[in-house]
């Protein structure tokens, strides 16, 4: 029987990951450091610069979620894989039993391949995008927060709504039989003007 090679460095993904942490913490320092700025010394100039990295942080942040999306995907297929199995008895553990979770986990582990190669692909373009600016940096580890429980349909058209008092206030229409009262504005240009 031939062993499955991994597609993915598990070590390799983690430090990726670890290191897009300390560059996006990076970031978000040195926008705390230009908002600052922008107060005490009122430079308003740094306005716009403290916007761009604010949207490059958004970027890198989006990056570190796509790789935290894979994880939730591993954690949830480990999830199954433990429910499949049950509560083991060791003192009645049978080779039927040991062969029936063999066979669960044969489909298993071919999706686990797959989200491995997804990861793979994904460092490879993390890697590509952003080595040359974090690879010098120190790896900041962070646990991982908890997947975000999905909302039932309902919940999310209510989220959508706008409260009264946000909704745009609408302009004051000026009715058409006023606009229709007042004499056409007529630009005059400088020589007619001049003759007046």
């Amino acid at each position: 029987m031939k062993a499955i090679t991994q597609p993915l460095n598990v070590k390799e993904w983690n430090e990726v990951l670890d290191k897009m942490m300390r560059y996006h913490a990076n970031i978000s320092e040195e926008i705390k450091v230009l908002v600052q700025t922008i107060r005490k010394e009122m430079q308003p100039d740094l306005i716009p610069i403290a916007e761009d990295k604010a949207n490059y942080g958004k970027i890198i942040k989006q990056a570190i979620r796509s790789m935290w999306a894979l994880e939730y995907e591993i954690d949830d297929l480990q999830g199954d894989f433990a429910k499949n199995i049950g509560s083991i008895d060791i003192q009645n553990l049978t080779d039927d039993f040991v062969e029936d979770v063999m066979l669960q986990s044969k489909p298993l582990q071919a999706i686990l391949f797959e989200i491995r190669t997804r990861q793979k692909t994904i460092m490879d373009d993390v890697k590509t995008k952003y080595s040359d600016k974090f690879k010098d940096l120190e790896p900041l580890t962070i646990k991982r927060p908890s997947k975000p429980m999905k909302k039932p349909e309902g919940e999310k058209k209510e989220e959508t709504k706008p409260a009264e008092s946000e909704k745009p206030k609408e302009e004051a229409k000026v009715p058409e039989e006023v606009l229709a009262e007042q004499p056409p504005v007529v630009e005059q240009t400088p020589e007619v003007a001049a003759t007046a």
